[in-house]
C-alpha cells in the first residue's frame, strides 16, 4: 500500500482536493496532518511521499536522500495573503508574540524576517486557539490567512519578497530517492483539484488607504525548474539562521 502524508492547511486544500476519491479507488492511505509533522513521518519512513516545507527538505539532508517530485507545490510571490502578522494598535514596542501553530513554515519565517527586518528577535508563544481577543493578552499573533480586521499588519509572503527579491517556497512533494512509487508523479497530480492553474494572480485593495493601494502578487501552483533558484535561496536563509546543519543540494526525481 502506498502511503503519503500532507498538511490540513485549508489555504493548501486545492492541492489536495480530489484526494478521498482517488486514494480510495488505488489502495492508497493517507495522512492529513499538522504541516509541521509531514515531515516526522517522512523521516521516520512511515509515509511514500510527503508534502513538506524547505525546512523538512533541509532537515533530511543527513537522514535521507530525498527528491523532490516535480508536480504540484506551492510559492508565493510578493502579496498572497497566505500567511501574516497582526500587531495591536498604538504599540511603541512589541514583546508578546504569539501563534496556533508556531512551529508551521510560514511562522518560522515571519518571526526571522521580524528579526532581520525590524530588529524585533521573539519566540512565538504557543496559544491553542486564536479568537477576536487574542491581542488583548499579546503585542502580535502570526497566522495563516490574511488580516480580516483593522489591526496593523504585514502579509509575510510580502516582506519576505521586499528582502529576498525571488518567490517564497512554502511546500512541495518529496520522496526518498531509493524507494519511491514509480508512478508517484501521476499520483500527486491526480490529487489536485481539476481546475488548479500553473499559478494564479492575486490582487487586493485597501480601501482604507488614501487613494486605494492595491497589493498584487502570484501564487505559483506546480513546481517549475525556475523556481529553483529561489529554493536554493532560502535553503541558504535557513542555514544563515542556524536552522539547518548544512546546506542541501537541490535534487529533482527524474533528473539528479
Amino acid at each position: 500500500m502506498i502511503r503519503l502524508a500532507f498538511p490540513d492547511v485549508e489555504l493548501y486544500s486545492r492541492l489536495f482536493q480530489s484526494c478521498n476519491s482517488y486514494c480510495s479507488q488505488h489502495n492508497i492511505k493517507y495522512y492529513q496532518v499538522q504541516e509541521s509533522k509531514c515531515i516526522d513521518l517522512l523521516l521516520r519512513n512511515l509515509v511514500d511521499s510527503a508534502f513538506i516545507s524547505p525546512l523538512g527538505y533541509g532537515m533530511g539532508v543527513k537522514i535521507a536522500d530525498f527528491r523532490i517530485v516535480p508536480g504540484p507545490a506551492i510559492f508565493s510571490q510578493d502579496y498572497t495573503g497566505l500567511a501574516s502578522i497582526h500587531f495591536k494598535k498604538g504599540l511603541n514596542s512589541i514583546r508578546l508574540l504569539c501563534s496556533s501553530s508556531p512551529r508551521d513554515f510560514p511562522m518560522i519565517i515571519a518571526k526571522l524576517l521580524l528579526s532581520e527586518k525590524f530588529g524585533v528577535d521573539l519566540e512565538l508563544q504557543n496559544v491553542k486557539t486564536t479568537d477576536g481577543n487574542i491581542l488583548s493578552g499579546y503585542d502580535g499573533e502570526v497566522l495563516w490567512g490574511r488580516s480580516q480586521s483593522e489591526e496593523p499588519s504585514l502579509d509575510v509572503s510580502e516582506e519576505w519578497y521586499d528582502l529576498i527579491e525571488e518567490p517564497l517556497p512554502l511546500g512541495f512533494w518529496v520522496c526518498r530517492a531509493e524507494e519511491y512509487p514509480q508512478n508517484i508523479i501521476e499520483i500527486v497530480n491526480s490529487l489536485t483539484a481539476s481546475d488548479l492553474p500553473p499559478e494564479e494572480s492575486i490582487s487586493e485593495t485597501l480601501s482604507s488607504a488614501p487613494r486605494g493601494i492595491t497589493r498584487n502578487g502570484t501564487i505559483f501552483w506546480r513546481w517549475k525548474d525556475e523556481l529553483e533558484e529561489s529554493l536554493k535561496s532560502t535553503l541558504l536563509f535557513l542555514f544563515y539562521h542556524q536552522l539547518l546543519p548544512e546546506i542541501p543540494a537541490v535534487k529533482v526525481l527524474g533528473r539528479d
